[in-house]
Parts: structure tokens; C-alpha cells; sequence
């Protein structure tokens, strides 16, 4: 099998080559835009998701693609539907054109219409992979941590670590089901080798389901620290992120806020009826998290 990875530059891209590049008769090529990828026995092409003529190139060969390239901060809504939306119809004209058979699309527990641009565009970009004629599955991974993760809760989680004082958005309420990023490589893979897994919408969160305020508790007693909480308003947090995103800095962008606050599923039992898909609890995965760092 010919596979073609998206967003391979990314830390979940190059473990998921990686576990891939030791299967047997299956062949890995990487994807790349502007960053590089250098992992041995990975092709890589060159391509741009808002270029048709480079992605027809790119999945030439191709029986397979993990689509994991994504725009997740911008202060523009149409700069996310520019690379989201169109950028992944784009990719996904370039593989009916060339024969690809199965595209294995990598959305977010946030999809829905009152997230924000983010959430709205990975929404939309959904109903396009839906409506391709081609053999589809959506995965929603919920909040990302572990080994080089870029994902905000694994920051959040090094702040806990680190800093005695945790900043909390509001009352601390806002709903979280991290999982380790092993475990989601693992379902990724797990979904791209079932040849008969197909048109199928999963759900790829961890065991539970917790406060921001419990998240930050339980990390911190997974560290052997005491943490204070330094509760943020919304209204500020809001304001704050709209003049830093005025001033070019994108610490913290606008419609991250109600990425974070909008409701979001949490039932994964198609996830491990489908793919026997069993994710750890936040204090194994910190416990892991650790070990590698060492």
C-alpha cells in the first residue's frame, strides 16, 4: 500500500510514518509544504493544498492519503476556510484524478458551527470529504498531549509543571478529554490498514471527560506540585487576544475561545468498537509523557 501523508511535518506526522515505515508491504511518502521532514525511508514530496497542479503530482502512486494538514490559528475566518475548506477540496479533486482510493481525514472533537472559524471550517471541510465519492473516514481527535505535541493542552500542561501559578479560563469549567498523542497515533494507523473500516465519522478522545480546573489539579498531583489557579474573565480573555491579534502577536486567537468553550462529544465506544481503540487516563499519559522526556 501506497500512503500519502498531509501535515507530516507535524509531531503526530512523523510518529505516525514512523510506525507505519515498520509495516510490511507498506510504502510512506510525506507530504511537505514549507517544513521539512527527515526521516529515513520516507519520500517526500513538495506541495501546497492551495495549488491543484502540485497536489495532482503529489498523490500520483497513491492508494492512500492521511490528510492532517491544517490552518489552526488565524484571526481571519476566510484564512482558515482559504487552507481548510478549499485547500482540502483541492486535495481532494487531485486524488479522484489520480486513482486514490481511500482518504483518511483528520478533523476535530471542536468541529461544529458555534466553535468558531476553526471549528466552522473543519466542519465544512467534513461535508467535502463526505460528498468525494471516494472511500472516506473523518477522525475527531479532542485535545492532543504528549512528546511534541503542539497542541495548547500540552503547553498547559509544561506550565503546570514548571510555574506555581496556572492561568484558567473563567470559572474553570470548560470541558476537556485529552488523549496521548501514542494513542491517537495508534488509531490513526489502526483506521488507514482496515481495508474494510470505510464512510465511517470517529470520535478519538481519551477515557474521561474533565474540568479545566480538574485537569489542572490532577497534573499537578501527577507532578508532586501545588498549583494555584489564576482565573481569567472571558470578556478579558476575549478583548486581550483581539488586541494582541491587532498587534501581529498570536499568542492567543480570537475564535480559540470558543473552540475551547462550545460543547463537544465525548461517547467513544464506535471508536473502540471499530478499532479496539482503548486510550489511558490522563495520569498514565503524563507518567509516559514523562518517561520519554527523560
Amino acid at each position: 500500500m501506497n500512503i500519502l501523508l498531509t501535515g507530516a511535518s507535524s509531531r503526530i506526522g512523523s510518529t505516525l510514518i514512523r510506525s507505519l515505515s515498520k509495516c510490511s508491504g507498506v510504502n510512506v511518502t510525506a507530504m511537505v509544504h514549507r517544513s521539512l521532514v527527515n526521516i529515513t525511508g520516507c519520500e517526500i514530496r513538495k506541495a501546497d493544498l492551495r495549488n491543484p497542479e502540485s497536489l495532482v503530482k503529489a498523490v500520483e502512486g497513491i492508494d492512500a492519503v492521511v490528510h492532517m494538514a491544517a490552518l489552526t490559528r488565524s484571526v481571519r475566518e476566510s484564512e482558515y476556510f482559504r487552507i481548510n475548506v478549499e485547500g482540502t477540496q483541492n486535495l481532494l479533486d487531485a486524488c479522484k484524478l489520480a486513482g486514490v482510493k481511500k482518504i483518511i481525514f483528520l478533523s476535530s472533537r471542536a468541529a461544529c458551527e458555534e466553535g468558531g472559524g476553526y471549528s466552522r471550517s473543519k466542519l465544512k471541510a467534513e461535508q467535502c470529504v463526505r460528498e468525494s465519492g471516494l472511500q472516506w473516514l473523518i477522525l475527531r481527535p479532542s485535545e492532543v498531549y504528549g512528546q511534541g505535541s503542539g497542541d495548547a493542552i500540552n503547553r498547559l500542561i509544561q506550565w503546570i509543571r514548571k510555574y506555581p501559578l496556572v492561568p484558567v479560563l473563567g470559572t474553570g469549567q470548560a470541558r476537556f478529554s485529552p488523549v496521548y498523542i501514542d494513542d491517537l497515533v495508534s488509531a490513526i494507523k489502526q483506521s488507514l490498514l482496515d481495508e474494510k473500516l470505510e464512510n465511517e465519522t470517529i470520535l478519538l478522545a481519551g477515557p474521561e471527560e474533565m474540568t479545566l480546573d480538574e485537569l489542572v489539579d490532577r497534573t499537578s498531583k501527577c507532578f508532586g506540585v501545588s498549583r494555584s489557579k489564576l482565573r481569567l474573565p472571558v470578556g478579558f480573555v476575549r478583548l486581550g487576544s483581539e488586541v494582541l491579534a491587532g498587534l501581529g502577536v498570536k499568542v492567543l486567537v480570537p475564535d480559540q475561545v470558543p473552540r475551547l468553550l462550545c460543547s463537544k462529544d465525548r461517547d467513544i465506544s464506535k471508536a473502540s468498537s471499530l478499532i479496539s481503540f482503548s486510550p489511558r487516563k490522563l495520569e498514565e499519559g503524563i507518567a509516559a509523557y514523562c518517561l520519554v522526556r527523560k
